[in-house]
C-alpha cells in the first residue's frame, strides 16, 4: 500500500520475511532482501541474496514478476545480476529516487516499461 506525503507517492516497502512478501514469491526462505512497489504495479529491486546458490531462484522470480504484469526495475545491480537482466533483454538507465540516493542513480528496466 502507498502513501502520499506532501503530493509525493511513498512506495511500499517489502521485505522477505513478511506476509506481503511471500505473497509475491519474495520468501524468506529462498531470499533474504527487500523492494519498493509503487502504484501496485512498479517494483524496484534495491537488494536480493539467494539462499540456495546457483539454483536460478532470482532468475525464476524474476521471470515470475514480469509474467504477473510487474515492470520490475533493479537498483544498482551487481555484474552476476546485470549479466542475468541483459538476458532479459534489460538495459541500464538512470533515475532519480531522491528517497534513498541523491542524484541519479543506475536502474536496469525492460526497454519495453513505460517511462519512470
Amino acid at each position: 500500500m502507498q502513501h502520499l506525503l506532501h503530493d509525493q507517492i511513498i512506495p511500499e516497502r517489502i521485505e522477505t520475511g513478511t506476509a506481503e512478501g511471500d505473497k509475491i514469491g519474495f520468501t524468506e526462505e529462498l531470499f533474504s532482501g527487500w523492494l519498493e512497489l509503487y502504484n501496485d504495479t512498479r517494483l524496484y529491486l534495491y537488494y536480493i541474496i539467494s539462499r540456495c546458490k546457483n539454483e536460478g531462484n532470482t532468475q525464476n522470480l524474476i521471470r515470475q514478476w514480469i509474467a504477473e504484469g510487474y515492470d520490475v526495475r533493479i537498483v544498482k545491480p551487481s555484474s552476476i545480476m546485470q549479466h542475468i537482466l541483459a538476458e532479459f533483454g534489460y538495459v541500464e538507465s538512470y533515475e532519480d529516487l531522491p528517497r534513498h540516493y541523491e542524484g541519479p542513480v543506475e536502474v536496469w528496466h525492460s526497454p519495453a516499461a513505460l517511462s519512470p
